[in-house]
């Protein structure tokens, strides 16, 4: 308070701010407690500065994308021919063959069957060696033409070696072919031959040499 010729007069003096110049402060109330404000909150980035819980996809070494597996045509991934087809092969390639027929195949097994009475005998009646050799070399023609699933004429035989081991007389003989090696060139077959007895009177290896599969092949 301050006089000024005996009058007294009240000054209100304004605080005074840390400037020296008067201000108003306004200060916000805080939340107290059971408040519902609610605070947000940003989700902070993982690691690399990525968002977790995505995940990007794994590449294979090297950086590619892995592709699929593509299975190649091997043994078994085609069809087989049936014994019904592999005879109408023989009729139509062999008509010399016409006492064979076969009555089981698979992509590794077949049986044939011969009629030895129609088949050429020497001295003595018994079935001829070339004879043999025809049925067991037919029989693995057959067979790898049975897993190749086509017929395929061009199939030539590169290498036959057989055993005569017991005299076969003429009647029903039976050649049971087994494939013991299926390659993209070469095949190898393993043969036995046996008579109406179950005897066996012959044994043999044979290799075939197969021709590549060309876009428009024939089939007869």
């Amino acid at each position: 308070m301050t006089t000024d010729g005996g009058n007294t007069t009240g000054r209100a003096q304004a605080p005074l701010s840390e400037a020296g110049s008067p201000t108003a402060r306004t200060q916000m109330p805080s939340p107290g407690a059971g408040s519902s404000a609610a605070h947000a909150q940003a989700p902070s980035p993982g690691a690399g500065g990525s968002v977790p819980g995505a995940q990007a996809p794994s590449l294979d070494v090297g950086g590619s994308v892995p592709r699929p597996h593509t299975p190649s045509p091997d043994a078994g991934t085609l069809g087989t021919l049936s014994p019904d087809e592999l005879n109408a092969l023989v009729q139509r390639q062999f008509p010399d063959y016409a006492a064979c027929r076969v009555t089981d195949a698979s992509g590794t097994h077949l049986l044939m069957e011969a009629d030895g009475a129609r088949l050429r005998t020497r001295p003595g009646g018994t079935i001829s060696g070339p004879e043999q050799a025809g049925l067991v070399d037919l029989a693995a023609f057959l067979l790898i033409n049975a897993r190749l699933g086509r017929p395929t004429p061009m199939a030539l035989t590169t290498s036959l070696q057989i055993s005569y081991l017991n005299r076969p007389r003429p009647g029903l003989l039976r050649t049971h072919a087994r494939m013991a090696k299926f390659g993209r060139r070469l095949c190898v077959v393993l043969a036995e031959l046996r008579d109406e007895a179950g005897d066996l009177a012959a044994s043999a290896t044979v290799t075939y040499s197969v021709p590549p599969t060309t876009a428009g092949q024939g089939t007869g």
